[in-house]
């Protein structure tokens, strides 16, 4: 266990200590509003269709999460995100490679993600930084083709910070918990020219976390456990309203993240561990706990690092009595992201070099914008015009050391050398590789609202329709494959030299759709849309045929979707379903090769669901929210190879290179059912303020890590529970609250699978990552002034 917290949690520390002394002037926790009816949920504003719109009125499956809620629940990053939302379910959080899955479709290890990530509306393919101090996170399920275009077959996320405030305003808090989780957060919020005066408002928050892994590697210290991090940003967010008809946003934020070891190390399966072949390769014999591996990558590698720089920001400009198209809201969003990062990675889980290696990004540039026209008439036909440019160009080398058993036939040598299988040691040294992803988009939205020219109900008819545009080069100066044999040392196998790798896709997304407003409060709507991802510009490297080229085609997802949202009970129960039908072609799947992650294509499935979420609060105390899915993902028709499995014969339908037939398995990340639920009551105490316990409780049917049908990728239904006890002063100045987290305790429950190649025509091991953490408890305490 660490002892010391981060230089930059101490200054965040230092910055709430002196504000202390001044408590005037808080905001009390917000309530829900009253009518003469009685309790009514608030409205809750989104901005997933790229224009301010209620929730209950989106055309489509949308979540919004408001940042007290993401507070109140510790919701820091995409796994807690998904203990509220069924239907999502998160694989991993490698950054840069966030695994997460939508109604059952999720991203190949190397491929595109199938969810757009975006923060303040700024697309960035990747999560980003913790949440904290935020607005609300958005949560698009299904595809939105017209909105989001590449990326987001299965949905998109967006998370917007805070916006500054007219009014002076200072808060922070700590959380302490098992698990050595030492965090510390801060903000402070300033109307530069005094209060009340939105000409220019500044919010600056600053965040620190220091947290252990949820592995024990056996061979080091606690403080060098696999997974430890120490991370911080800070950041700042201008606004400025100048004119009536400008606004200005201008948001930067610089993040770090720190590990003491190798971030990234996956544990050998149960079946692995009794397998004798990882002693066979050097590895000493690991204990049955799942939690506890050795590792030494650090020692060859050095530790885990990330750290990147954004700036973005949003200008619009409504202009009213625009020839021919009257009032229109011009909105440009835009920014720049520079990062560094190196990921130290151990796929064995052991002392022995069998997968071990480091990937190192010293440059990744992200450039992304979208500029708007979006009318804001009266007429009952509503548009949207935009364009949208993306540019990543990334430079990074790796290198990676491999034990496996070899025998001559492996490079190509006659099969009659083959003799006893020796283990040996194979070194991959990949250079001066530059990716560079350009995208581009034009897109159109066209909403009617048809009582507003006939004698008819209120019924909104939309279209919308995008042109993408995406390339993708992959240069690399050299790439070298040596084996290094008992007493003959070194000896390259594969040099390859300026490799050149080029791909461009050019797609047509969109939707159509109609919504039917029967009532005040109540609208049901049916949806029909294609999402898109494209293909890859992708190197496979083998030891026989050395680097050949290996194409990978976009996928393509056609959604049906039928809806339905509507308010009880005096507005104080919310409800939202949803049923829909996928017919899902070319689908992106990947497995783990000494050359490589490898990516092909499946060829189609079929993913029918049913979805409902809801709000209660039947009195000022109560509070209920919840939700549950169904989904039925299924491939139906795949032949392909299962690394892990040997087959003497094909399956019929199938051939020798796609020897296994995976028809009717289910999909990786596809539960079958799942169910969530978060309840509190607030306990009035007068003039000592409020006391609020809460449970929040979730549960997964069982799933398939890999989606290849093999029994050793099933993880087994679950539930995962937290209870809280928050006090809350009267003025809502000061809140504590203590809480035990994950109940259950599912450490022992791995979300990712990744098959180990042994060689010598050996079935490949399955080492597990991502697993679940532990159950801690602790306490949290909040100030606001």
């Amino acid at each position: 266990m660490r002892k010391s917290t981060c230089a930059f949690g101490r200054r965040v520390l230092t910055l709430l200590l002196v504000s202390l002394p001044s408590l005037a002037g808080a905001q009390a926790q917000s309530q829900p509003s009253h009518t003469a009816a009685g309790l009514q949920i608030e409205e809750i504003v989104v901005t997933v269709s790229k224009r301010s719109e209620s929730l209950q009125d989106v055309l489509g499956s949308v979540s919004a999460l408001s940042g007290e809620m993401l507070a109140k629940n510790n919701v820091q990053d995409f796994r807690s995100l998904s203990e509220l939302l069924p239907g999502m379910v998160v694989q991993g959080e490698e950054p840069g490679r966030e695994q997460v899955a939508i109604r059952g479709i999720t991203r190949t290890r190397d491929g595109p993600s199938p969810v757009a990530f975006h923060v303040n509306d700024m697309f960035i393919e990747l999560r980003g930084e913790p949440y904290y101090d935020l607005q609300a996170v958005e949560v698009v399920r299904g595809p939105s083709g017209t909105a989001y275009g590449r990326n987001a077959t299965a949905g998109a996320i967006n998370a917007k910070w805070r916006q500054p405030e007219v009014e002076w305003g200072a808060g922070g808090g700590f959380r302490y918990s098992s698990l050595s989780v030492k965090e510390l957060r801060a903000y402070v919020n300033v109307p530069v020219l005094g209060e009340g005066d939105d000409r220019l408002l500044a919010r600056l928050a600053a965040f620190s976390r220091d947290q252990d892994g949820t592995l024990d590697n056996l061979l080091v210290d606690d403080a060098s456990d696999p997974g430890n991090f120490e991370d911080s940003f800070v950041r700042l967010y201008l606004t400025s309203y100048l004119f009536d008809s400008v606004q200005v946003g201008l948001r930067a934020i610089r993040y770090e993240l720190n590990s003491q070891a190798s971030r990234i190390v996956f544990s050998p399966s149960e079946k692995a561990r009794r397998s004798g072949q990882l002693e066979g390769l050097g590895a000493q014999p690991l204990p049955n706990d799942l939690t506890q591996v050795r590792s030494t990558a650090h020692e060859r590698y050095g530790t885990f690092a990330d750290e990147f720089t954004r700036i973005d920001g949003d200008i619009t400009w409504s202009l009213e009595n625009v020839p021919v198209l009257g009032a229109v809201d011009v909105v440009l969003v835009g920014g720049e992201l520079r990062r560094k990062f190196k990921s130290v990675f151990d796929l064995d889980g052991t002392e022995a070099a069998i997968v071990d290696g480091q990937s190192v990004h010293p440059s990744d540039v992200r450039r992304s914008g979208e500029l708007r026209l979006v009318s804001s008439n009266d007429s009952g036909l509503d548009w949207l015009l935009g364009v949208f440019d993306y540019r990543k160009v990334d430079d990074w080398y790796q290198d990676i050391t491999a034990s496996q058993y070899f025998t001559p036939s492996l490079v190509g040598l006659p099969g009659a050398l083959d003799l006893a299988p020796i283990p040996i040691t194979a070194q991959v040294e990949v250079r001066g590789v530059e990716i560079i992803d350009d995208s581009q988009a034009v897109f159109l939205n066209v909403n009617a609202d048809l009582s507003r020219f006939f004698a008819l109900p209120h019924i909104e008819l939309s279209a919308g329709i995008r042109r993408n545009r995406d390339e993708f080069s992959n240069n690399t100066e050299s790439s070298v494959q040596s084996i290094n044999m008992p007493g003959l040392g070194p000896t390259p196998v594969i040099q390859q030299y300026n490799i050149d790798q080029f791909a461009e896709f050019t797609e047509t997304t969109g939707e159509i759709g109609a919504r039917w407003f029967y009532a005040d409060h109540a609208m049901a709507y049916v949806k029909i849309a294609r999402g898109y991802k494209p293909g890859l510009a992708q190197r496979l490297e083998t030891l026989d045929e050395g680097v050949i080229q290996n194409p990978v085609d976009p996928e393509f997802l056609d959604a049906i979707e039928l809806g339905w949202k509507a308010s009880f009970l005096n507005q104080s129960l919310q409800t939202n379903m949803a049923l829909f039908f996928y017919d899902y072609k070319d689908l992106q799947v990947s497995q783990i090769t000494v050359g490589g992650v490898v990516t092909e294509n499946a060829a189609q499935a079929t993913i029918r669901g049913f979805e409902l979420d809801f709000r209660w609060i039947p009195t000022a105390n109560w509070s209920f929210q919840g939700g549950f899915a169904w989904t039925d993902a299924t491939y139906d028709s795949y032949c392909g190879n299962d690394p892990a499995r040997m087959e003497s014969a094909p399956e019929p339908g199938c051939d020798e290179d796609n020897p296994f037939d995976f028809s009717g398995d289910t999909l990786p990340a596809a539960p079958e059912f799942s169910a969530s639920l978060l309840a509190s009551y607030r306990f009035d105490l007068g003039a000592w303020g409020s006391l609020t316990p809460s449970l929040q409780t979730s549960w997964t049917d069982e799933l398939d890590r890999r989606g290849l049908g093999n029994d050793e990728d099933r993880i087994e239904s679950h539930s995962n529970s937290s209870v809280r006890v928050a006090w809350e002063s009267v003025e809502g100045q000061v809140t504590v609250t203590a809480f035990v987290e994950n109940i259950e305790d599912n450490s022992d429950l791995f979300f990712n699978a990744a098959p180990v190649p042994l060689g010598a025509d050996r079935p490949n091991i399955l080492t597990l990552g991502g697993n679940l953490p532990p159950r801690v408890a602790g306490l949290s305490m909040e100030l606001m002034f």
